[in-house]
């Protein structure tokens, strides 16, 4: 009902599309969660413009993510865990007998019924996003909620979990979060495992007129019947956005070439490319920023290196986008202008790109593991 709402105003404002909210749609009806959550999630608004529609429909203040992540550690230890796992909201701030707590139902009446009887507090709520809310939980608590999996945002420096408050009630049976989190491969999210482990990349393009369309890309990756097809829309839709484009995968220990197109970057010769992690290359920039890159490449060594097995000469400028499952970077897609500058690219386009890659790929793991049950 929230989202409907939510959708109808950013629409009235003119701030997203009805084909927008279609996709939205159609991607929650996979993933499950909010709609607003993944008109977010798509790039199709962002957290600001999400905060001010969720006030004005809800009639509360918005908890953003700077002050979820700055909750104070009196109203983290106010309210037993086991409430907070059960209503699924986050304190963030006690202040003259008033809990701040963020919630995704700020008008649950029996809710904030039990938590007030539980902690002698008013409690005061404001409304929050549904990733961030779950990030908060996991940093602050170490709870973790199985149905969040496709809707996560980038975590940033220091973003990790933090120890529960000594005063605060532990559960019963221990966090879920204890547990190793297994991705949609069957394998721990901390393994040795990138897109590499399933993809078989193919030398040629789809043909077609639109091939390099965004819609084309749209429909390419929701029928790829396997990583060689994914491999392929996506290195189809660069090809008209740049004169070399190639798919990295990123392990734990290195960055390897997977498929590409464009001069030393077709065949077997980016097959053959493989950087150290935290050897200094461009690639770390994208990776420690969990970012878009765009921008020229610095001549130090490590990137001179690189050059030497893509080409022989630094590129005037590259673009850089991660490929992100489960919280984790598991590919880099890779755009440059060759022997001429690559032009300024379409910033939110691209990341649309990056992100409906990551949700391709998850939607992959899950057929495989559909049919092996």
């Amino acid at each position: 009902m929230l989202g409907r709402l939510v959708a109808e105003y950013l629409l009235e404002r003119g701030w997203i599309t009805s084909s927008q909210v279609e996709e939205a749609r159609r991607t929650q009806g996979f993933f499950g969660g909010r709609l607003e959550t993944h008109l977010l999630k798509l790039g199709f608004v962002n957290e600001t413009v999400l905060g001010e529609a969720l006030t004005e429909i809800a009639g509360v203040p918005f908890a953003s993510w700077e002050r979820l992540r700055a909750a104070e550690a009196e109203a983290l230890g106010a309210i037993p865990l086991r409430l907070i796992e059960r209503h699924r909201v986050c304190p963030f701030r006690l202040e003259e007998g008033r809990l701040r707590v963020a919630t995704l139902v700020p008008r649950e009446a029996a809710a904030l019924r039990e938590i007030e009887a539980a902690t002698g507090l008013v409690v005061e709520p404001w409304i929050t996003i549904e990733p961030r809310l779950y990030q908060a939980l996991n940093r602050h608590f170490r709870l973790r909620f199985e149905s969040t999996s496709g809707i996560v945002l980038p975590r940033g420096p220091g973003d990790g979990p933090r120890d529960r408050p000594q005063n605060s009630e532990a559960p019963e049976d221990g966090p879920e979060s204890a547990k190793t989190e297994v991705g949609l491969d069957g394998r721990p999210l901390d393994a040795d495992v990138s897109i590499d482990d399933y993809l078989h990349a193919r030398s040629h393009p789809r043909a077609g007129n639109d091939a390099g369309s965004f819609d084309s890309l749209d429909e390419a990756l929701a029928s790829a019947r396997d990583r060689g097809d994914m491999a392929e829309a996506l290195l189809t839709f660069c090809a008209a956005r740049s004169s070399r484009s190639g798919l990295f995968a990123v392990g734990k220990d290195s960055v390897r070439g997977i498929a590409g197109l464009g001069r030393a970057f077709a065949g077997e010769a980016l097959r053959k490319v493989t950087v150290p992690a935290g050897s200094g290359t461009i690639f770390d920039t994208a990776l420690l920023s969990r970012d878009f890159y765009f921008g020229v490449v610095p001549a130090l060594p490590a990137n001179r290196d690189l050059y030497t097995a893509l080409g022989g000469r630094l590129p005037a400028n590259v673009m850089l986008l991660p490929i992100i499952l489960k919280e984790r970077t598991v590919a880099l897609l890779y755009l440059d202008g060759d022997d001429g500058p690559l032009p300024h690219p379409d910033i939110p386009l691209m990341r649309r790109v990056a992100i409906k890659a990551g949700i391709a790929f998850e939607m992959l793991l899950l057929r495989n593991k559909l049919r092996e049950i």
